[in-house]
């Protein structure tokens, strides 16, 4: 091998690590706001070790007064899980549904009270910066909306800055994983002298990027009118917007990281317009993150986005008229989820 070329299992691994650091704030952030909450200590007082609560129990605890606080606090403990503050079983309530419960996990042990009433849990949060949300689960707005008098897709209309590093960042994004992902996905190999639409497409790298490579065929960047107004001349791209409103005529739909900024109810809205513009033979490729981290940010910076489970995605492809979607891993933790239209 050349030393300038990189293994795949390195390039993958390598890219991991990165996306890991960019959101690594998000870990100590979920400690603080645990600690400050007194979660670890709840469950810490409910038994022995080894004991476990159900986030109802938690926010019921915890005195929390906003009714998303049992989400909220199972989406950070879910992250902490990931980093032995926590541990994590899935348990049946009686009409057989899942749902998690959590303990103290070794790290966590280290964060509760010893019998001499000693913990690190101070240093946790002398060490970590004033986070202006953290009591954020038992307050009524959402975190980003707290610090910044928006959440984040309003905050960005309204400060250029922002929203130039926001396209810069998709962009980069964007071109680094299409790159992996049309090496590895023969997916619109079959799409040939077609029309494709980017739903949430931004300045239309995907789609640059798919045409590069199938030049038959003809592309649709679909995203809200303020963003598509910036895009690029691209050839054989047209830009369009508003995505919530009627999607054109299409063979297949393209959506990557568009549904995790909404709820569960505006993406079916988004799902039901997709399957309104596809033939029989057509489909949606869905290209969302698996990554907890991102989790606990789209919970902080929107209303009711989320990175979703696969069993999550398969209810919302069948409320939005869809079958059971075909789900197979990309690249770079990101996945591809594959509707079809009959």
């Amino acid at each position: 091998m050349n030393s300038t070329q990189i293994s795949r299992d390195e390039d993958e691994e390598g890219m991991l690590l990165a996306m890991q650091l960019s959101v690594v704030r998000y870990i100590p952030y979920a400690i603080k706001t645990a600690i400050k909450l007194g979660l670890l200590e709840i469950i810490a007082k409910a038994g022995a070790l080894g004991t476990y609560l159900s986030p109802l129990d938690l926010a019921s605890k915890a005195a929390a007064r906003n009714p998303d606080a049992p989400m909220m606090i199972d989406r950070l403990l879910r992250l902490l899980s990931a980093y032995s503050v926590c541990t994590c079983k899935l348990v049946k309530d009686e009409e057989g549904r899942e749902f998690r419960v959590y303990g103290i996990g070794l790290a966590g042990r280290k964060l509760i009270k010893d019998k001499d009433g000693f913990s690190l849990a101070s240093t946790v949060l002398i060490t970590n910066p004033k986070v202006e949300n953290d009591l954020c689960v038992v307050m009524q707005s959402r975190p980003y909306e707290r610090a910044f008098g928006a959440l984040i897709f309003k905050n960005m209309n309204k400060n250029e800055n922002m929203h130039t590093e926001f396209n810069d960042v998709m962009l980069n994004q964007t071109s680094l994983l299409m790159k992996k992902i049309l090496k590895t996905y023969d997916g619109f190999d079959s799409l040939s002298g077609g029309v494709q639409v980017d739903v949430g497409g931004g300045l239309g790298a995907n789609l640059a990027l798919i045409l590069s490579r199938l030049p038959q065929l003809r592309g649709v960047n679909f995203d809200l009118f303020h963003v598509v107004s910036e895009a690029p001349k691209i050839h054989g791209v047209e830009h369009v917007g508003d995505m919530f409103d009627e999607i054109p005529q299409v063979q297949a739909i393209f959506m990557k990281c568009i549904l995790h900024d909404w709820n569960d109810d505006q993406c079916v809205e988004i799902l039901k317009n997709c399957k309104k513009a596809l033939p029989k033979t057509g489909r949606v490729i869905i290209q969302p993150k698996n990554a907890l981290c991102y989790d606990v940010a789209m919970m902080c910076a929107t209303q009711g986005g989320k990175e979703r489970t696969k069993e999550e995605f398969k209810v919302l492809a069948m409320e939005a008229g869809f079958n059971l979607p075909n789900i197979i891993y990309g690249a770079y933790s990101y996945w591809i989820i594959e509707l079809n239209a009959d």
